[in-house]
């Protein structure tokens, strides 16, 4: 199934299959069903590991019978878009492709259960089109970015101080989520971390690495983007939208908007109810 710049597809059989070749984009594979027989890359596939192939490295993965692999392939701006969203943080994994990417086994799930149902029953060569489209890449890479990112960097295994701070973050970003557009300033957050500035600084760059504030811009960039693949052109101003999500300087948001999903938000507005009536 393609989506825009996404392609989406089931590996399965009923008898063993395996599956090999150079890729031409960057591929991630989620084998929902834990098994022995898994091999990747002529190893065995661990539980709640992501599968990931980059551009021109060879894709090798053997499924038992009856188990279920899923292959997410993003191209173009959509990789670009990922790998903002992952931060580098991810970049840093996507560097160490010859490992698998180990990530939290309910976000694995949820990942899983997810693409099931996007796909299950979708033939190899369906194609969405029009508005809903658009909606549904960015949904495909928001869900990516989040599952691999999601992992704890083997470099903090062990540590408690890292462990401390990933606790501290992970509150921080779950109050975030809770209200995006409610003005938040650093010292509001380190009110409800209970931590200084500068030990909320470390603990955002050794988890996202990126800092809070750079953090919740990339946030309420998507829920804008959200806004506007949703709005009716002739109703919805971009303004409108982005003030509502606390950008204040128009400027700015639509350069910063540009670097990171490809295009004006104008342009995103503009095309969206033409594609909706497809």
């Amino acid at each position: 199934m393609k989506v825009r710049n996404v392609l989406a597809s089931l590996i399965t059989s009923n008898r063993r299959l395996r599956v090999k070749g150079n890729v031409d984009f960057l591929t991630f594979s989620f084998v929902t069903k834990q098994s022995d027989s898994v091999r990747w890359r002529g190893k065995s596939a661990r539980p709640n590991h992501v599968l990931t192939t980059r551009v021109g490295e060879t894709f090798d993965l053997v499924v038992p019978p009856g188990v279920a692999a899923y292959c997410v392939s993003v191209i173009g701006n959509a990789e670009a878009t990922l790998r903002y969203l992952g931060g580098p943080v991810l970049a840093g994994k996507l560097s160490r492709t010859a490992h698998p990417i180990p990530c939290n086994s309910s976000d694995f799930r949820e990942m899983g259960g997810w693409l099931a149902e996007q796909v299950d029953g979708v033939s190899g060569s369906s194609s969405i089109s029009g508005g809903l489209a658009l909606e549904l890449e960015h949904e495909y890479l928001r869900r990516l970015a989040a599952c691999l990112r999601a992992g704890i960097p083997s470099s903090i295994n062990g540590d408690s101080k890292a462990s401390g701070r990933i606790d501290l973050v992970q509150r921080v970003e779950q109050h975030l989520l809770h209200d995006l557009a409610l003005p938040q300033t650093i010292d509001d957050l380190c009110h409800i971390a209970g931590t200084s500035r500068r030990t909320l600084e470390y603990a955002f760059r050794d988890y996202f690495g990126t800092s809070p504030k750079r953090f919740i811009k990339t946030l309420r960039l998507n829920a804008a983007r959200y806004d506007l693949l949703r709005g009716d052109y002739g109703s919805a101003h971009v303004v409108e939208i982005a003030s509502g999500w606390g950008f204040i300087h128009m400027g700015q948001f639509s350069s910063d908007y540009r670097h990171m999903f490809g295009e004006k938000p104008s342009d995103t507005l503009r095309r969206t109810p033409s594609l909706n009536g497809v």
